[in-house]
C-alpha cells in the first residue's frame, strides 16, 4: 500500500506543556496550593529539559469547584513573560509562585490548580538578556546534577524545598485501579494445585 501519513522518526517538540491536577480535597491555604503549583512547575521544567527545550512564558491558574453551586465561585490565571527562556526548575517555580500570589484570593475553596509553559524553543537558541540576574550556566549544571541523581535514586529523591513533602493537595488513590499492563506488581497471579 501507499502510506498516507509519513512516519515520524523523531518525536516533534511540544508547543506547550501543562501540568495540572484537581486536589484530593478543596484547599483554602495559600501554602498548600503553593506547594502544588511548585510541583506542577517542577514537572513542566523536567519535561522541558527532557526534550532539550526552554520556555518563554509561564501561566498559572486556579479555580474553585464549578459544580458546587452552593460555594462561592472563582477562577483566575496569570501569564508571565519570562525575561530569559528557561528550563530551570528553580526559575520556573519562582515565577509560578509570583503568579499564584497575584491571583490567590482568601475565602474560596480551591479545587484545581495548574501550570502551563509555552513559547517553547530549542535550548540551543536562547536569547540572553542584558539585565538578567539569573546565573543560567549555574542553573543548567544544578538541574543536570539533580536529574542525574533522580534517575539513579528515584523520582524526587532530590527536589526543591518549595515542593514540600506533605502533599496534602494530592488526589486520594486508595481506590486506584491496578495497572495490569504497565506494572509488574499488579499482574494477576493464578495459583494451580
Amino acid at each position: 500500500g501507499i502510506p498516507c501519513v509519513e512516519m515520524e522518526t523523531e518525536i516533534p517538540s511540544k508547543k506547550a506543556i501543562c501540568n495540572a491536577r484537581s486536589f484530593g480535597k478543596m484547599q483554602t491555604d495559600l501554602n498548600v496550593i503553593s506547594e502544588a503549583v511548585s510541583n506542577f512547575a517542577s514537572r513542566c521544567a523536567y519535561k522541558l529539559r527532557k526534550q532539550k527545550s526552554v520556555a518563554n512564558i509561564i501561566m498559572v491558574f486556579v479555580h474553585t469547584n464549578q459544580f458546587r453551586h452552593d460555594l462561592k465561585q472563582y477562577a483566575c490565571s496569570r501569564v508571565i513573560n519570562l525575561p530569559v527562556a528557561t528550563n530551570s526548575t528553580i526559575e520556573l517555580v519562582h515565577y509560578a509562585n509570583i503568579a499564584l500570589k497575584s491571583i490567590f484570593k482568601e475565602g474560596y475553596l480551591y479545587k484545581k490548580a495548574g501550570v502551563i509553559v509555552s513559547g517553547i524553543i530549542s535550548q540551543n537558541i536562547i536569547q540572553q538578556s542584558l539585565f538578567d540576574s539569573a546565573n543560567n550556566e549555574k542553573h543548567k549544571n544544578i538541574m543536570q546534577t539533580v536529574d542525574n541523581l533522580n534517575s539513579k535514586l528515584g523520582k524526587d529523591a532530590i527536589k526543591l524545598a518549595a515542593l514540600g513533602n506533605k502533599e496534602q493537595w494530592k488526589l486520594r488513590q486508595e481506590k486506584l485501579s491496578p495497572n495490569y499492563t504497565t506494572n509488574w506488581n499488579d499482574i494477576i497471579t493464578v495459583k494451580t494445585d
